[in-house]
């Protein structure tokens, strides 16, 4: 284990510095007059890329959840066997930029669904509404709750520093695989502009609690529980969220930037926005 610690602090190092410090290494080593003329361009910034979606992977993807939602022929059972297909929708948009048109599509294909199954409609226009507000280069919409011990607090309250935002619970195995790395990321940016954010889905307060204290995570969280089904908080609801743990990582600005990336590659999306704001 100390030695996937050490690999991990490695890696987050390479992510901001790495290239750069190779470049200037073998660099030095060129006689002055030679410097002058090494002929190559200055070595690109390392960097994850999001691309943009395509067209044809916008309508495939409507069109995939249009054949999964048509599954289901009783209507008492539409809602929840739609929760599925909705979140793996939902999923793959965020792998991606979308254009405006793109948006456009989308939401008209929403607004047909909702005349179809109009004693749906509450439940689809949420899923509308995080399709088209939550995913890559959208400003993250503001959470407002309570922390563990009652106060109140804004995701806005964190605007200017880089954000890593996670739906997480005691409950989940996944969501405690995550902890070491957040650990990591708490120790390596504890004096710099970056805030590790949690909404916790336990069914109740003391879990979480305690839950902090066990894994030694002393970063700020909302508790999202619900004492009868605990991953119905008003937070996960707002924002779609049926699967945990579910990652944001949010520039300076508040916008999204990634999306559920996992283990070392969150330290590497946290490392490279925190090198765009250095």
């Amino acid at each position: 284990m100390q030695r996937r610690f050490v690999l991990v602090i490695v890696l987050a190092g390479l992510v901001t510095a790495g290239s750069g410090r190779a470049q200037q290494a073998q660099e030095s080593a060129v006689s002055k007059p030679l410097a002058k003329d090494i002929g190559f361009a200055k070595m690109p910034e390392w960097s994850i890329d999001v691309p943009d979606l395509s067209d044809v992977e916008v309508k495939d993807l409507l069109a995939t959840l249009e054949r999964l939602l048509a599954q289901e022929s009783d209507a008492a059972k539409w809602t929840s066997s739609a929760s599925i297909p909705f979140w793996r929708f939902q999923a793959r948009l965020e792998r991606g930029r979308m254009t405006r048109v793109q948006e456009a599509t989308v939401a008209t294909y929403f607004d047909a669904l909702a005349a179809i199954h109009p004693a749906d409609r509450a439940y689809i226009e949420r899923r509308k509404w995080a399709a088209l507000n939550i995913g890559i280069g959208r400003t993250a919409p503001d959470i407002t709750g309570k922390d563990f011990d009652g106060a109140t607090f804004s995701l806005n309250d964190y605007r200017g520093k880089v954000v890593y935002l996670v739906f997480t619970g005691e409950w989940c195995a996944p969501c405690r695989s995550e902890y070491p790395y957040q650990r990591l990321m708490l120790e390596l940016y504890k004096d710099k502009p970056f805030a590790l954010l949690g909404v916790n889905s336990d069914a109740k307060l003391e879990t979480a609690r305690q839950g902090k204290v066990d894994s030694n995570l002393l970063n700020r969280s909302w508790w999202d529980g619900h004492e009868k089904e605990s991953t119905k908080g008003p937070i996960a609801a707002t924002w779609g969220v049926t699967a945990w743990p579910t990652i944001y990582i949010l520039d300076a600005t508040g916008a999204i930037r990634f999306a559920d990336l996992r283990h070392e590659d969150s330290l590497k999306g946290v490392a490279q926005l925190m090198a765009e704001k250095r």
